[in-house]
């Protein structure tokens, strides 16, 4: 069964929509922070994240993507969430000027600092460009350990045929907790609202809700709002 998802992945990513060479998964890095943002420091904050995010994304080759983002009910809890080429990468970027300048001003606006340490599943976008119509969702699901396997045989293809088939779907992300296998981590960003809800009405989604139904202990979304979104485009990775 693993090696007809393998398989079913290969022909999915290896389309035109998603015409890049690929990594090994165990070569990518993803970094999820949880940052809570000092009083009266949030627009500092985003300008010196910007800041850092666009020089990365640009300059640095191994940098793929980087993601600003906010709880909409609490605008001083922010996230960032990183994905490099590999560990050789993520230690330039923490070598790097623009990531220096961060860490430089990070003590006057930045009260408290955690990382979720997470083992990439899949990673899969198309080059973004941010609107006002932008949205991305943030959600942990937690997967009874029977099914495991199951679900990851279930989601994976899912996602890469959402990828591959809409236009409005720009990202999609998964990760387990490297400390917690059945606890999963996605990231999914869409062109807007209405993008998101076709995306809910198509076949592939629906299906993957009905076979997956069972398998689950909970769902966690966090209502989130993009701030600064940048990426290099046609990412595809993929547990093969």
């Amino acid at each position: 069964m693993k090696y007809l998802i393998a398989m079913t992945l290969c022909l999915l990513l290896g389309s035109p929509a998603f015409a890049t060479s690929t990594i090994p998964l165990d070569k990518a890095v993803m970094n999820i922070f949880e940052l809570g943002i000092k009083t009266g420091k949030n627009q500092q904050y985003d300008e010196v994240a910007r800041s850092n995010i666009s020089s990365s994304v640009r300059n640095e080759s191994g940098t793929l993507a980087m993601y600003s983002l906010k709880r909409k009910d609490d605008l001083n809890q922010a996230y960032m969430i990183e994905i490099y080429a590999n560990e050789e990468a993520y230690k330039k970027h923490l070598d790097s000027e623009p990531y220096q300048a961060f860490v430089a001003q990070a003590p006057e606006i930045i009260e408290q600092k955690r990382k979720k340490d997470v083992v990439p599943q899949f990673l899969g976008d198309k080059r973004i460009t941010q609107t006002e119509k932008t949205i991305n969702n943030l959600v942990i699901v937690d997967v009874k350990p029977s099914y495991q396997q199951a679900f990851k045989n279930v989601v994976l293809p899912e996602m890469a045929e959402s990828l591959r088939v809409e236009d409005g779907v720009l990202a999609m992300y998964a990760a387990t907790d490297a400390k917690d296998e059945n606890r999963w981590y996605f990231y999914e960003i869409y062109a807007s609202e209405a993008d998101y809800q076709l995306h809910r009405e198509t076949p592939h989604f629906r299906a993957y809700i009905e076979q997956t139904a069972e398998m689950t202990t909970g769902k966690e979304s966090i209502p989130v709002v993009p701030v600064f979104l940048r990426n290099k485009g046609k990412l595809a990775f993929s547990d093969r």
